[in-house]
């Protein structure tokens, strides 16, 4: 490890990374003392055949960039991209909360980008090998359901249960059950196998020319039968609430598309 002071425009942040959570007050207390004290300890950063990339610091990184500084201290290693990803996950986790969706996709790039398996990512984190294989699974959820990750509404448990649900359609409803009902995670098991047993059903055959009737949701109030997406807040049963919540889900998936496409 060499100590020195390298330019911080030289130095390059990883678009996939673990980055720790500062509470407003703790936020607020680390710019006091960076403008008071200065930078204490150094960031680390990665001699690599790219370059100079940061794997842990991104906060004192940010501050001394905002305060006019040019250059900063660096604990320089030599090593590769790896290296940069695997430790980023060992510190930044032993710090405290971090955005489980940012480990997943940490997790996800080593596997399937840098060929690591979950043996060789246990060893060089210090996660447990199960924790990592749990974390490869939940990186097949959809964004939504990793923000419920995130948000806390619901935990690692109920989201590597919803990955037994391939259908990124029925995952994101079942998700909208677990966080309406507060499911356990046994609950959310429990239900998910109800549903998987029904799925593996064959459909009944309707009768010739038999048309199925819509689905639709009756009004609490005025008795009205309409259609789910018409219907706010309804007493409904688990198995019905289904339809009212894929109505949701897709108008969700309709919103995250149309900003993508106005960003692009």
């Amino acid at each position: 490890m060499e100590l020195r002071r390298v330019k911080i425009s030289d130095i390059q942040v990883p678009e996939v990374r673990v980055t720790a959570r500062f509470t407003p007050e703790i936020w607020e207390q680390f710019q006091a003392s960076m403008r008071t004290t200065g930078q204490i300890a150094p960031i680390i950063v990665y001699e690599t055949a790219q370059g100079l990339v940061l794997c842990d610091g991104l906060h004192r990184l940010i501050e001394a960039k905002n305060s006019g500084e040019t250059e900063i201290y660096a604990a320089i290693l030599p090593g590769d991209m790896a290296d940069v990803l695997t430790k980023n996950i060992f510190l930044d986790h032993l710090r405290g909360r971090t955005p489980v969706s940012e480990m997943v996709s940490v997790i996800r790039y080593l596997w399937m980008e840098l060929d690591l398996d979950s043996e060789k990512i246990s060893e060089r984190t210090g996660l447990s090998r199960d924790y990592v294989e749990r974390l490869q699974k939940i990186s097949e959820l959809t964004p939504l359901c990793l923000e419920g990750l995130d948000e806390g509404k619901m935990g690692v448990g109920h989201a590597f249960a919803l990955t037994r649900l391939t259908d990124p359609e029925r995952q994101e409803v079942v998700y909208h059950q677990l966080v309406l009902y507060r499911w356990t995670v046994k609950e959310l098991e429990g239900y998910i196998k109800e549903v998987m047993a029904i799925l593996s059903q064959p459909p009944p055959e309707a009768p010739p020319g038999e048309v199925r009737p819509p689905v639709t949701v009756k009004c609490f109030y005025c008795k009205e039968e309409l259609s789910p997406g018409q219907v706010a807040n309804p007493n409904t049963c688990v198995p019905c609430s289904g339809a009212l919540l894929a109505s949701i889900a897709q108008a969700e998936r309709e919103f995250r598309e149309e900003k993508k496409q106005q960003k692009e």
